[in-house]
């Protein structure tokens, strides 16, 4: 299942710049009311799109999931709200897979981990537990996903972003990380 490009084999570092550019959000941005409305427009749209796999990414949007029945195959998170130690019951779930992923970077072994899970629905549900920063492992979800996947993460202050998985949006992220360090 591994492309030429994806998952990567030496770490990719963002730049300051670069992570300053991915705080727009790559999806489609969901807001409400409150964190409970979001999470309810996220469940009726992820039920409608009916995706082969669901991730969510970051500690806090993988709970409200989680308290909200909405079905998610993949929670990456790291213990931290807003690079905040908070600690987030996900005790939901025994099946925890760890990775190291060091803050603005993607490092190899994660990538190569996640993809990984996404193509052993047998491991499903299952969380993978970052010793970092998972934010950007959206980016890794998103290649590593099939087509009409759906990533999930929060957009602080904002609400949550809902990406849908295709082509177009895969070759968005490559061109994303060939910025980075002339990656690829």
């Amino acid at each position: 299942m591994r492309s030429v490009l994806w998952p990567p084999r030496s770490k990719i570092i963002f730049t300051e710049e670069m992570k300053e550019n991915l705080r727009e959000p790559i999806g489609e941005l969901v807001t409400g009311r409150d964190h409970d409305e979001v999470t309810l427009r996220l469940k009726r749209m992820i039920e409608g799109i009916k995706p082969p796999i669901v991730i969510a990414v970051g500690d806090y949007i993988s709970s409200k999931l989680y308290q909200h029945n909405v079905k998610v195959e993949i929670y990456i998170i790291d213990g931290k709200i807003e690079r905040i130690e908070k600690p987030v019951d996900l005790v939901f779930l025994e099946n925890i897979v760890e990775s190291i992923n060091e803050p603005g970077t993607i490092s190899p072994s994660s990538a190569r981990i996640l993809h990984e899970l996404i193509h052993s629905p047998e491991a499903w549900p299952i969380i993978l537990k970052i010793d970092g920063e998972e934010d950007l492992l959206a980016l890794s979800a998103i290649l590593s996903s099939p087509d009409n996947s759906v990533v999930v993460y929060g957009q602080p202050k904002k609400g949550a972003v809902l990406v849908r998985v295709d082509e177009p949006i895969r070759r968005k992220m490559i061109n994303i990380i060939q910025k980075v360090q002339n990656y690829y």
